[in-house]
């Protein structure tokens, strides 16, 4: 009896440990680096950037919910199939970011590369600011 209770303990370790690492569907729980970026509009000049580690989980049901810890941002929002189950658009609102230029409203996609075994996030802001824009990315990993 004990040493079927433990096959079953390990089977189940081992499918979500395959489940963890499924990069053919974009829900799932993903971390990574983010970079939060102002984008200097028609100056030609570089812009501000910083990156932290941050957290986005994406449930089932197409809700989202992010965290970026040392930036002080809160990411909640929605998600829809783009092109294939592998991919999304992603609808969001970050809100408590330190730096308050990254408040608001964003929009973009979540790309899922299954053979190299990452998620690349790509989100842009809805408002722009007078220096430019506003973008937040991620290459994440399962």
């Amino acid at each position: 009896m004990r040493f079927h209770h433990l096959v079953i303990v390990a089977a189940w370790s081992l499918t979500g440990a395959v489940q963890a690492q499924d990069y053919t569907h974009y829900q799932g729980a993903w971390n990574g680096p983010f970079l939060l970026y102002v984008a200097q509009q028609d100056t030609g000049a570089q812009g501000e950037s910083q990156v932290f580690p941050g957290r986005l989980l994406i449930e089932p049901n197409g809700m989202v919910h992010g965290i970026i810890p040392a930036a002080e941002c809160k990411l909640e929002g929605s998600s829809t199939d783009f092109v294939s189950p592998a991919n999304a658009s992603i609808d969001l609102v970050a809100s408590g970011c330190k730096d308050p230029r990254f408040d608001g409203h964003f929009t973009g996609k979540l790309i899922d590369n299954p053979v190299a075994r990452y998620g690349s996030l790509r989100l842009s802001s809805m408002h722009s600011l007078d220096a430019g824009t506003v973008q937040i990315s991620a290459v994440m990993h399962h």
